[in-house]
């Protein structure tokens, strides 16, 4: 390993190191410094030159000296002389869920380049640092270098690190990101003639990527083939992909089948489950079902209660159902159990109202929620009101509404103008709808 050198970048490791605690309080962005972070973490039991924090420095420390390490590396040019500086720091955690719509890496180039270069300075990589490089260039959408990547893994590790299913997850994932449905496809029949056993994660990743592609058929061949052909066990998240999937494609029956075989796997429903199933029953109309789920819900499990977004699913059910009954008190119910109904719950109960041409019980919730402090009505909730009255042919309190606006500093968009507009022309003349712009 090359000795510390006096290179700018040098220079600054060696102060950064000293005390990073007093002058770095900012997190960079999560771009390329992701790999470079994980790398100056994990390499401390490899190189001659080391860090050794105080026992008193917390750990949040620690992760800033990754950081402010990694910041440098992206910036300072590097050269043969450039030592890789160490501390024993936590190491960012990855892991192999990945969330559906993943941050996307400023520069893979350079992270593939930092990979190279510790690589040539003696750095043994290990599964991870091959699993973060994977995802660093298949986020990016660098999907043919992430695919022969992979393919190089075993050979540039030697064999110390064997191809495992994560990493084809990864691929999996990333295509389907890209909308490359059909490589993901591609990626899983490969990695089973090499011999890679999908896990539950690989099957996972799948059926999201087939059923937002309305592909119900393969998603059933698919959960079939996880269940006889490798004995993979579903778990939760599964069954919500599966539920979700086919609620959006008009299969609610289908999904609320799903829905009863978790517990033959001893899968337990959470309130996404219950969230999901309760959405696809109130598109398909069946709303009492919906109402039965949710009591069900209350009955299972004394950790498991209706959330705000299960109250608002039933609300906007009846709405579209016109029972206005039943969503005034589902959100009576709401504020019972200690729920705050937010900006969505308010904008459907009085979108319904509005449509059933309720709108006194409207002025009675909107003088309630203002006069408790609680949430104040939002361009959308007020363009509603007056297009409600307009609707209706009572413009002097559709312009109440809209003179209402300025008063509560809400700011009036194109859809309140072009409402008014419309309705003033045929009513009262060019010249009066002019004078509104």
């Amino acid at each position: 390993m090359a000795s510390v050198g006096h290179s700018p970048l040098a220079s600054s490791l060696k102060r950064c190191s000293s005390n990073l605690s007093s002058n770095l309080s900012s997190t960079p962005p999560l771009n390329s410094l992701l790999i470079h972070t994980q790398f100056i973490s994990s390499i401390s039991s490899q190189q001659p030159i080391k860090i050794t924090p105080n026992e008193g420095l917390k750990a949040a420390t620690k992760t800033k000296r990754s950081q402010a390490m990694a910041r440098l590396i992206n910036t300072e040019p590097w050269s043969q002389r450039t030592p890789v500086v160490s501390g024993r720091t936590r190491p960012l955690p990855l892991q192999d869920h990945c969330p559906p719509n993943p941050p996307t890496h400023q520069n893979p180039a350079k992270a593939l380049h930092f990979f190279r270069w510790v690589e040539a300075k003696g750095f043994t990589h290990n599964e991870q640092s091959y699993f973060l490089m994977i995802e660093i260039l298949g986020r990016s959408r660098n999907l043919n270098a992430a695919r022969n990547f992979v393919f190089s893994i075993e050979k540039k590790s030697g064999g110390a690190v064997k191809l495992g299913d994560r990493f084809f997850n990864s691929l999996i994932r990333s295509y389907g990101w890209a909308g490359l449905f059909q490589e993901s496809i591609k990626v899983f029949k490969t990695m089973k003639e090499i011999g890679v056993s999908p896990s539950v994660v690989t099957f996972n990743s799948l059926l999201l990527i087939v059923l937002k592609r309305g592909r119900t058929s393969m998603a059933k061949q698919l959960f079939d083939e996880m269940l006889d052909t490798y004995g993979v066990t579903p778990d939760t998240y599964t069954f919500n992909i599966l539920i979700r999937g086919f609620c959006m494609n008009s299969m609610v029956d289908e999904g609320f089948w799903f829905f009863k075989e978790m517990s033959r796997f001893k899968c337990d429903p959470d309130v996404v489950t219950y969230n999901t199933l309760v959405d696809g029953l109130c598109r398909a109309g069946k709303v009492k079902i919906a109402h039965n789920v949710v009591k069900g819900m209350v009955k299972k499990s004394p950790n498991l209660s209706p959330n705000v977004v299960t109250y608002t699913t039933l609300i906007r059910g009846y709405c579209m159902k016109q029972d206005m009954a039943e969503a005034l008190s589902l959100l009576a119910e709401m504020v019972s159990r200690g729920l705050k109904p937010n900006k969505i719950t308010y904008n459907t109960l009085i979108q319904g109202l509005c449509e059933a041409q309720k709108l006194d019980k409207i002025k009675e919730i909107l003088e309630g929620m203002v006069g408790d402090g609680g949430f104040i009505p939002d361009t959308c909730t007020l363009n509603t009101l007056i297009k409600a009255h307009c609707t209706m042919g009572k413009l002097e309190e559709a312009f109440s509404v809209f003179e209402k606006m300025s008063e509560l500093r809400v700011q009036p968009d194109s859809a309140t103008y072009s409402v008014l507009v419309r309705s003033l022309c045929p009513e009262r003349g060019f010249q009066e709808s002019r004078g509104v712009l």
